[in-house]
C-alpha cells in the first residue's frame, strides 16, 4: 500500500521576516487593474449616495400632497379622563359642534398650542418637529 504524496503548502519556503515578491497587477481587457475597477465602483457608489441624499432633501422641501385622512396620533391617558372627555362630547355635541372624539381633541390641543405660541413665541408657530424627534418612552422617575 502506497501513501499519497503530501501536498505542497503555499507557505513552503516563505519567511516571516521577508515578504514574498509582489506579483504584477492583473490587467483586464479595458487596461484597468482590479483595484482601479474597485476605486471606480466606490466613486460611483458615492455619487449615487449623494444624489439620493439630494433627492431626499428636495422631496422633504416639496409641499406634501393632502392625505385622504389626517395622520393618526396616539397617547396614553387615564381611563377616567377619557370617559369624562367622551361624556363632554356627547352632552355638548349640539351646542359646541364637536362631532367626534378626534375633532374634539384636535380643537382642544390646537387651542393650547396657539396659547403657548402667543405666550412663548410672539404668536408665531414653533418650528415643526417630526414624529420620532421627541423623547420617547416613559419619563424617568414615573
Amino acid at each position: 500500500m502506497t501513501r499519497p504524496t503530501p501536498r505542497k503548502s503555499s507557505l513552503a519556503g516563505s519567511s516571516p521576516i521577508t515578504s514574498p515578491p509582489a506579483e504584477p497587477a492583473a490587467v483586464d481587457a479595458t487596461g484597468w487593474t482590479r483595484e482601479q475597477h474597485e476605486e471606480a465602483d466606490q466613486a460611483e457608489q458615492m455619487r449615487e449616495m449623494r444624489a439620493a441624499e439630494a433627492e431626499a432633501e428636495q422631496a422633504a422641501q416639496r409641499p406634501q400632497p393632502k392625505r385622504k385622512y389626517p395622520a393618526k396620533v396616539s397617547f396614553y391617558q387615564e381611563r377616567a379622563d377619557t370617559d369624562r372627555i367622551r361624556g363632554a362630547i356627547l352632552h355638548t355635541m349640539a351646542t359646541e359642534g364637536s362631532r367626534s372624539l378626534s375633532q374634539f381633541i384636535n380643537q382642544a390641543v390646537m387651542a393650547e398650542v396657539e396659547r403657548l405660541e402667543r405666550k412663548y413665541n410672539g404668536g408665531q408657530p414653533f418650528p415643526a418637529v417630526g414624529a420620532r424627534e421627541l423623547p420617547q418612552g416613559r419619563p424617568m422617575g414615573e
